[in-house]
């Protein structure tokens, strides 16, 4: 697929990394109508903290979606959900878990709305069109997503074993794609971890390593416009430049070198923007208000009374 560039007033993106890896995983995406977390898994006052370095305050998102419960993935989620009255979006068995987490771990009680988006259905937040699909991994019901506006889409995939048939669908359409790099086999092999932790990693529901990411991205990539995220590293079994090393040469060697390759840091890191990518500059202004919008085409939950 060739994928044309443009960019629409309504369709303009702007992508953020807050956070990649074991120590806590969130994703910004915002337009000129809205802003989503993919994954909270840090703490609420870091979530927040790193969403206002980057203009953005948590009144300001109009969901939280989550692709499994996990807590480097789910960690801030109900809180920062209930601090600030954003809906959290994920399966229904996602959410349960992520509850009854929250309820075992903080001794604290939160209530807020719960969307339930089962694995493969949509919804719509305003200018954001929202896919799930399913990944690999042990979890009760992971996940990820395609996000998409009028003119342009990211793709979520992270924390999978395996680049499963419909992972690998939504690839296709994106122009982001943030996609787990997660080790380095040989490093992964020879190195500390006791056994049965890297026979997890390794295993069809574990994470993907460098020369499985560059398998999935070979079957997925043209000629277009396309921009590849390697996220969720682990830094004991993986560097940024050697994941992006054997991503980028394995690409050339087949013809993809056009192909824009970064690396998603622990901390804050790469910004994507659609505006920026045509040759113009972001203004804040045109990016998200505080108005929230209402959910479509999901199920809202009313929540089972106070959680902890």
């Amino acid at each position: 697929m060739t994928t044309d560039i443009q960019d629409e007033g309504s369709g303009r993106v702007r992508v953020v990394s807050l956070g990649s890896g074991s120590s806590g995983n969130a994703l910004l995406i915002q337009t000129g109508r809205t802003a989503v977390l993919v994954d909270a898994g840090l703490g609420p006052r870091i979530l927040a903290s790193r969403l206002r370095a980057v203009g953005v305050t948590p009144h300001m998102l109009s969901a939280i979606l989550l692709t499994h419960e996990h807590a480097d993935h789910a960690r801030g989620a109900a809180q920062l959900a209930a601090q600030y009255g954003i809906p959290l979006v994920s399966d229904p068995r996602t959410l349960a878990a992520v509850f009854e987490q929250a309820a075992a771990y903080t001794g604290k009680t939160y209530t807020c709305e719960r969307v339930e988006l089962p694995i493969g259905r949509e919804t719509k937040l305003h200018d954001i069109q929202v896919r799930s699909f399913a990944v690999s991994h042990d979890a009760v019901a992971p996940c990820g997503y395609l996000l998409a506006t009028s003119a342009w889409s990211v793709c979520f995939a992270t924390d999978t074993g395996e680049a499963v048939p419909a992972m690998v669908e939504a690839m296709r359409t994106a122009h982001l794609l943030v996609i787990e790099a997660n080790h380095d086999v040989d490093r992964l092999v020879k190195g500390p971890y006791p056994w049965p932790l890297k026979k997890r990693i390794l295993s069809p529901t574990g994470h993907l390593s460098n020369e499985q990411t560059c398998r999935a991205l070979e079957g997925v990539l043209d000629d277009g416009a396309r921009w590849v995220w390697l996220a969720h590293l682990s830094r004991t079994n993986n560097t940024p430049d050697l994941a992006r090393a054997h991503v980028r040469d394995f690409l050339r060697e087949r013809g993809l070198a056009h192909v824009r390759i970064n690396v998603a840091p622990p901390d804050i890191g790469p910004v994507w923007d659609s505006a920026a990518l045509l040759g113009t500059h972001a203004q804040p202004a045109l990016f998200a208000s505080q108005q929230q919008p209402a959910l479509a085409d999901a199920v809202p939950v009313t929540p089972h009374g106070e959680l902890a």
